[in-house]
């Protein structure tokens, strides 16, 4: 579906829990993923008449939410989600009873992320996008994107391990 063959209510309709989750994992709050939903929404009806189908709608409404997101941190200078540091958090004890298994760890592991590992890794291990995909969407040559997923898998596994073994304690 692009622009020009669908509606905008058909892209509201099929897109919006991809965008408000993609918002939800880069600022780690309902409230926050809502408003930077609704304004990837707002800016993709204004421009509606000017998406030009070379691409899907789903990646061009992926690309408007990502800036969105982006103008959103920068604005705020600060992330605005969990900030988790699985160091002192493993040191401190102070785990969630929740994170006992292994979904709990990868959950606080991956909210402790930098938003930009959080990103990447929500658009291609939970949107399941390829690879080509995700370049476009983030404007870079695929390269860079398996350059930035391997990247983004270590630094996940490396704040997986710094979690258990604090657990293990």
């Amino acid at each position: 579906m692009n622009a020009g063959t669908g509606t905008f209510a058909d892209a509201l309709e099929h897109h919006w829990k991809a965008i408000f989750h993609l918002g939800l994992r880069m600022f780690g709050n309902p409230i926050e993923a809502e408003e930077a939903a609704q304004q990837t929404f707002f800016l993709a009806y204004q421009h509606w008449d000017q998406f030009e189908g070379r691409s899907e709608i789903q990646t061009w409404l992926f690309r408007i939410a990502i800036n969105v997101c982006h103008k959103q941190l920068k604005e705020r200078n600060r992330f605005e989600g969990y900030e988790l540091d699985p160091e002192k958090l493993a040191a401190s004890g102070d785990l969630d009873r929740s994170a006992d298994d292994l979904h709990g760890l990868v959950r606080m592991a991956f909210e402790s992320l930098e938003p930009r590992d959080r990103l990447i890794l929500t658009l291609f291990c939970i949107e399941q996008l390829r690879h080509a995909e995700i370049a476009g969407i983030l404007g870079v040559p695929e390269g860079t994107v398996w350059s930035r997923l391997h990247h983004a898998k270590k630094r996940l596994e490396r704040k997986i391990e710094i979690l258990q073994k604090g657990e293990s304690k």
